[in-house]
């Protein structure tokens, strides 16, 4: 009995092309010549896939960061618009756990552009303290950059570092949006960010 695979495809001239198999019981056998020729066509239409597949994944990717970035800047946004509305009084709301505000990893943080930490909810015995001069693991000064975006014209900005996450000690990248938002008298930076 034998059995006749057919495949085929459209090479580079636009031409259609095509390869046929033609298997036996006893073995397998193939016209050398034109499997020599065209078989590199269908190793090229296999890596043609895996690409596809790669930049679909990608893309996936980085659709995914484009969304997170976008939840971490609109929330930041809404909590200085509630803070240059109310000020210190919804502090409190921002420390609730399992709230829009502080969940899994995420949550809204507050200083005032003097480095005092005012709202901290991953550990609130942490607040009342000079962040200035904090450092991630790597020595990198967040506390100054943080200031220096808050206070600088634009007074926003996103600020990569390794930082852990809550209840966890291991640093893990974190990018960080932090917004200026001011009312009365005092000025605060207001941030939140996504680990990866």
């Amino acid at each position: 009995m034998v059995l006749r695979t057919t495949y085929s495809w459209v090479d580079a001239d636009e031409q259609i092309s095509y390869f046929a198999a033609d298997f036996q019981t006893e073995g397998v056998e193939m016209n050398r010549r034109r499997f020599l020729k065209y078989g590199g066509a269908l190793v090229i239409v296999g890596a043609t896939a895996a690409t596809a597949a790669y930049y679909d994944w990608y893309n996936s990717k980085v659709n995914e960061e484009k969304s997170k970035n976008e939840y971490v800047v609109l929330l930041v946004n809404e909590a200085a618009n509630l803070i240059e509305r109310e000020g210190e009084a919804c502090f409190a709301e921002f420390r609730q756990r399992d709230s829009k505000w502080f969940h899994d990893d995420f949550y809204i943080f507050v200083w005032r552009t003097d480095g005092i930490r005012v709202v901290y909810p991953p550990d609130p015995g942490g607040e009342g303290e000079d962040m200035s001069k904090l450092e991630d693991v790597n020595g990198k000064p967040i506390g100054r950059l943080f200031i220096d975006i808050a206070t600088s014209e634009v007074g926003e900005g996103w600020i990569d570092y390794e930082w852990p996450k809550p209840d966890e000690t291991k640093p893990s990248k974190k990018h960080t949006y932090i917004k200026r938002a001011e009312f009365g008298t005092q000025r605060f930076l207001v941030g939140a960010g996504y680990y990866e």
